[in-house]
């Protein structure tokens, strides 16, 4: 693994992000999971790169859901965050050790030394409908914050909620949402994640009532013209597109298998030369 990353260049970059989420352009963060996809995304313009948990998961052949050694989910923001020259936030799902304190104090300075500049923290387990106490959160994000400063970072914490996933009506699980997320600011946290959003007009209702930063999960329902029409701050896609690349990989696979139309295998672009000019030499 890479060493540690340059505090300069990384205190530089987090200061590029805070501000991206108060620009008045939404921020469109395409989720990476690996060097080659970051190159990707930095070479197609974005000013800011954000992991996908289950890509690296899956990218390690664990299940998403904070099965992955942690110690692997910082080696790969480790390698991606030395592979770009932009800033990269990190998610770290619950953040790993969520009853122990101390192991999720140092899990969080060693993901601030493999170069994260953000990072975001759920308070939901698994995509299930179990919340973590709002206290506890509460305390996970000031020690995020305390470890960043203490490194000379501010880093960004994108305090995720999972409200949405709660089996109640949705008018509840709007006012949960929208109470967590003031408990979250008071915390600390920089912005506020909700994801599994379906609805424009919950979209509006949340981003009426939440003062910090609102990233919002894109769905298939959900339309980005009207999301920058709200000004929502911060777009993120998740899963997509590495459930996307694996899509593309299987209909190769099935050509390669069943047939003998094997077009699909002779990409034009990027070329094995321009890929391999992305990184450099190791020895």
């Amino acid at each position: 693994m890479n060493s540690k990353f340059d505090s300069i260049v990384q205190n530089k970059f987090s200061e590029v992000f805070h501000a991206l989420h108060h620009a008045d352009e939404m921020l469109v963060l395409l989720n990476v999971w690996d060097c080659a996809s970051a190159k990707i995304a930095e070479m197609a313009g974005f000013p800011a790169i954000a992991t996908t948990s289950a890509g690296v998961a899956w990218s390690y052949g664990y299940q998403d859901g904070e099965d992955i050694p942690p110690g692997l989910m910082v080696e790969a923001v480790n390698r991606i965050a030395h592979s770009v020259q932009v800033p990269v936030t990190a998610d770290v799902e619950g953040g790993y050790f969520r009853n122990n304190l101390d192991t999720f104090s140092k899990f969080i300075n060693n993901i601030i030394d493999a170069g994260a500049v953000g990072i975001n923290l759920e308070d939901g387990y698994a995509h299930t409908n179990k919340l973590n106490d709002i206290k506890q959160q509460a305390a996970e994000i000031k020690i995020a914050k305390e470890n960043g400063r203490q490194k000379g970072i501010n880093l960004f914490v994108n305090a995720r909620t999972d409200a949405m996933l709660l089996p109640k009506d949705l008018k509840s699980r709007i006012e949960i949402c929208i109470e967590r997320a003031k408990m979250l600011e008071a915390a600390g946290a920089d912005g506020i994640f909700i994801p599994f959003i379906k609805e424009i007009e919950t979209v509006v209702q949340l981003k009426e009532s939440i003062r910090l930063p609102l990233n919002i999960l894109m769905a298939d329902t959900l339309d980005a013209a009207e999301l920058r029409k709200l000004k929502i701050n911060r777009m993120s896609v998740g899963s997509k597109p590495v459930l996307a690349t694996l899509s593309l990989l299987r209909d190769i696979a099935g050509a390669l298998r069943q047939g003998n139309n094997w077009q699909l295998l002779y990409s034009k672009k990027p070329t094995y030369g321009e890929v391999n000019e992305w990184f450099s030499k190791q020895k």
